[in-house]
This record gives C-alpha cells, structure tokens and sequence, in this order.
C-alpha cells in the first residue's frame, strides 16, 4: 500500500502505567510508520516523570523509529488540559490525533478510520467507546449541552483528529483554552463522532485524576454556559416571590380582622425587595463578566520545563 504523504502529528500525555506507556507506543509508531511517510510523536509528561521519560528513552533506543519524537515536560502543577494544549501548539502536522491518556482499548484500524473520516469532509472527528458512561457523566455533559445551547453535544471521548484549519480557528479564538472539547465544538466547524467495541470491558475508569477532572468540570460550567447566571436569576427570582407574597399578605390583613405581628412585615417586605434587588444587580454583572471571558478570555497557563528531541531514523 502506498503511504499517504500527509504529515502527521500525535500529542499525548505520557502519564500512567510504563506497561500501558510501552503498548501505545507500539501501537502508534506501527500504525503510523505504515501508514504515513512522515510524521511526528509529541508526548507530554507532567511533573516531571522521569520513570516514563527513560521508558521512552529505552523504547527506542531498542525499537528506532523515523517518527519525530520529542519529550515534553511540564512543570508539577500542569493539568492534564495545559499538557495537552502545550503539546498540540507544538505540533506541526496537517492533522493532529489528541490521545489524552494511553490507555488503549482500540486497534489500529480505530485509530486510521478516524483519519478517514477527517477526508470526508470533517476537522474535528472525536472518537470514544460504546461503553455506557458513569452516571455523573452522564449528568454533566447532558446538563452542559443543556446550558451551553447552540446544538452544543458534547460527550465522553478516548480521542480526536483535528485538522489544520481547526487549530487555526481555535487559536484565533482565544489564546487560553480552559477545555479543549467544549472550545472546538465552538469552533464553528465541521465535526464527527465515531464509535468503536472498546476491548477492555472492566469498566474501570479512563481517568485516575478524578478532582481535577472535577475542577474542570465546574470551570466549563463557567466558561461556556450560563450556569452562574440562571443561578443568580432564581435566587432574584425567589425573593421577588417572597416579596410579592408578603404584600399580598399585608392586603388580605388590611381587609381582615387579623392583627399583624409588629415590625415582621417591615423587615420581611425589606429583606425580600433587598435581595431581590441584589441578586438581580449580581445578575447584570455576571452577564457583563460573561461578555467580558468571551471577548478577552484569558492567557495561555501552562509552563514546559523542557523539550527533549528524539531524532527520527
């Protein structure tokens, strides 16, 4: 088969267990030396893992490849959405696979089909299993894709191809990518899912990291939808109900024999029409720092402590 002359990159980050480490790396320098006549192998480590960093080395030195490979190390408090937006701002190819963890449970035919999809059309393709995801995943994305709008439907995912023009838009969009997901399906580009029987079927879950997928989680709420804002609107709103119903009250026992509790209708009337004030005005002001993120966003966060190049054969 001739090899396609498409230059090629991979970014992953490298964390995790060196037996897994070893198998993907396998796995994708097969796949793409097969497959392409150039190409690139970009893998993030955090906190500086040296443990996996001299299994890179030892992998190979024992097995060379003519991928161009490069070591990335980021500083200790890197998460694992920096990692990867370090990674894919380093590459260079005209596509891009974001593996975010190596885990694998997919075969190569996964990973090409994917690669295919990309011709048909799409710049984003996102892959993920048929596995029925955990519950609270289930919960966050279907109320994400409820707040963000705009036909948002984002899901789990075990990795994507971006092309080029996608990572171009998504720079011009902001110079800070809190969630890389939610920031391409925003990018106003074509986009494809694709699903695949994961062979790994023990349900354990993909990601070790659960808090700070938790943080994220509630930094997308904030970034892309309008959670804070229909939190603030309901709380305005059920003051102004209190306060609607206390001057109902003092109506009903005008026309009544009914004696009111001195001082209780005053305080009540002020403190239902002052909140209600309050969270109306915190309203306005989330509204305006929402502009405010979409407009400026905010700076790239990430901070690499080191590059290390492994010439490709």
């Amino acid at each position: 088969m001739n090899q396609d002359q498409t230059f090629i990159s991979a970014v992953a980050c490298a964390d995790g267990d060196r037996d897994e480490l070893i198998s993907f790396l396998t796995l994708i320098e097969q796949t793409f030396t097969d497959r392409f006549s150039q190409g690139e192998l970009i893998l993030v480590l955090r906190g500086g893992d040296s443990v996996n960093r001299q299994a890179i080395r030892e992998h190979f030195a024992a097995h060379p490849t003519r991928l161009l490979t490069s070591i990335v190390t980021m500083d200790a408090a890197s998460g694992q959405e920096s990692a990867m937006n370090a990674g894919r701002d380093l590459a260079i190819g005209d596509y891009v696979f974001e593996f975010d963890d190596i885990h694998i449970d997919y075969d190569r035919e996964t990973i090409l089909g994917a690669y295919a999809k990309c011709h048909e059309g799409f710049d984003i393709v996102t892959v993920r299993d048929d596995r029925k995801s955990r519950l609270t995943s289930r919960l966050f994305y279907r109320t994400f894709n409820r707040l963000a709008g705009k036909g948002a439907s984002l899901g789990p995912s075990t990795f994507r191809v971006l092309s080029r023009r996608a990572i171009n838009r998504v720079k011009s969009l902001s110079t800070y990518i809190p969630y890389r997901k939610a920031v391409y399906e925003n990018a106003g580009l074509a986009c494809a899912e694709l699903t695949y029987h994961s062979t790994d079927r023990s349900g354990i879950s993909r990601h070790s990291t659960q808090n700070a997928r938790s943080g994220l989680a509630i930094d997308s709420f904030i970034y892309f939808t309008n959670l804070m804002e229909w939190i603030s609107l309901a709380i305005c709103g059920i003051f102004f109900a209190i306060a609607v119903a206390v001057i109902i009250y003092v109506i009903v026992s005008l026309f009544s024999d009914e004696q009111l509790s001195s001082g209780w209708v005053s305080i009540m009337g002020f403190l239902s029409i002052g909140f209600t004030g309050l969270f109306g005005l915190m309203t306005i002001v989330l509204r305006y720092l929402s502009a405010l993120v979409d407009l400026t966003f905010r700076r790239q966060r990430y901070l690499i402590h080191d590059i290390e190049k492994i010439s490709g054969v």
